[in-house]
């Protein structure tokens, strides 16, 4: 359509050279994880949907496929050892996963790599597009077994986009079933996660069993009292010590382990250490009712999000230890307890701010400084304020209307 005016084939270069080796095509695969499905015939379908775009004669140079979920970033993929995959049994070779593909790209060791959709590539479109990007940089084209072939690349890549975009969703889709599933899961009164000191949990006999297509699903859960009656009295001795004498995590860890016969280690725990008493402090568990969603596993850096977003059971789902009033009360004294451990200046400050009220110099000596604060005069000394003054002072910003 657009040759030269006359003939210059006898002319060097007027062909593309041809391939002196052929080309090295990898394979390229992704399962979710053994539990949600079965790696052994998807993997294997996978590569036969794959082996599709092969030339006649052809194979695949390499073989690189994870069993993982699509939702991890690229840094979190291919963790699994080479005998967990082994263990698998999938009859399919394995030379690495995504990371080790990325690493043959990287080395000039492979030229085409095929996969059945892009979603098998990553969930996340972000993920997904790096791995394309880097691949076309080093010369490496990225294939799927159900994209069109020849016509022109707009057609091609819109498919694709259009790919990534669906898989994303599916992926947020995903994880809006699994939360609603984990909120009523908790709202009925099961097991979330392992059991906190001073229970144990146990099978619910009366609860019904969800099988899935692989067989029988997990067992559901309650929590009950661990046979160690120490446990529980534990758990009580340490609410009573900061609601009623209001000691701080430090202080009731040491009376703990000051008699370790009356209130012992939980298993594989070392000592009582403050950390782990501020942990047992903050459980709402205790109260009988079950609690999901105070921490964000998976976004947020583990952070606990407001009790306004727990998940509360609809009832009392296992044996109370502490009475969920004695619970309110405690976290009461320990946010109190915190904020005294800001120091005290900080705190009238941010008090007044709080109310709006403005705190003014009017004059000052070596020892003290007046401050006027909406028409009333307060005189405080210099340098550090100690936590019993601020407390007095903001009792007092309190009161100021």
């Amino acid at each position: 359509m657009f040759e030269p005016p006359i003939d210059l084939s006898d002319l060097p270069g007027y062909h593309a050279a041809a391939r002196t080796r052929p080309a090295r095509t990898a394979f390229l695969g992704r399962c979710s994880t053994k539990d949600n499905q079965d790696p052994r015939s998807s993997i294997t379908g996978q590569l036969a949907e794959a082996s599709a775009l092969l030339a006649p004669g052809e194979a695949f140079t390499a073989h690189f496929w994870d069993v993982e979920s699509g939702m991890l970033g690229l840094e979190e993929r291919s963790q699994g050892s080479a005998a967990d995959y082994a263990r698998l049994g999938v009859p399919v070779p394995r030379d690495g996963g995504l990371r080790e593909l990325l690493e043959w790209a990287e080395l000039g060791q492979i030229d085409r790599v095929v996969c059945e959709r892009i979603s098998r590539v990553a969930r996340d479109m972000l993920p997904s597009l790096q791995v394309e990007n880097h691949l076309a940089s080093r010369g490496v084209a990225l294939e799927c077994a159900n994209e069109p072939r020849g016509g022109m690349t707009t057609g091609r890549l819109g498919l694709r986009r259009s790919e990534q975009v669906r898989a994303e969703i599916y992926r947020y889709e995903l994880g809006e079933m699994s939360r609603r599933g984990q909120h009523q899961h908790a709202a009925a009164g099961y097991r979330h996660g392992p059991p906190c000191y001073g229970y144990i949990a146990v099978v619910d006999p009366d609860a019904p069993m969800a099988a899935n297509r692989f067989g029988g699903g997990r067992p559901k859960m309650r929590l009950a009292l661990h046979p160690d009656a120490r446990r529980a009295a534990t758990v009580q001795l340490a609410f009573q010590l900061r609601r009623v004498d209001r000691l701080s995590d430090g202080e009731i860890a040491r009376i703990l382990a000051a008699d370790l016969e009356r209130h012992p280690l939980a298993d594989g725990q070392v000592r009582w250490a403050g950390q782990r008493i501020r942990r047992m402090l903050c459980q709402p568990k205790y109260s009988g009712y079950q609690v999901f969603n105070r921490r964000a596993a998976r976004t947020n850096h583990g952070r606990s999000n407001p009790i306004d977003q727990w998940v509360w059971s609809r009832q009392q789902a296992h044996p109370v230890i502490v009475p969920l009033e004695e619970w309110r009360e405690t976290q009461l004294v320990t946010a109190y307890l915190c904020e005294r451990q800001v120091p005290g200046w900080e705190r009238v400050t941010a008090a007044a701010a709080q109310r709006g009220i403005e705190l003014t110099t009017v004059r000052e000596s070596e020892t003290h400084v007046l401050y006027e604060a909406a028409g009333w005069q307060i005189v405080l000394p210099r340098g550090a304020l100690p936590a019993a003054v601020a407390d007095e002072v903001i009792t007092l910003l309190k009161t100021i209307t």
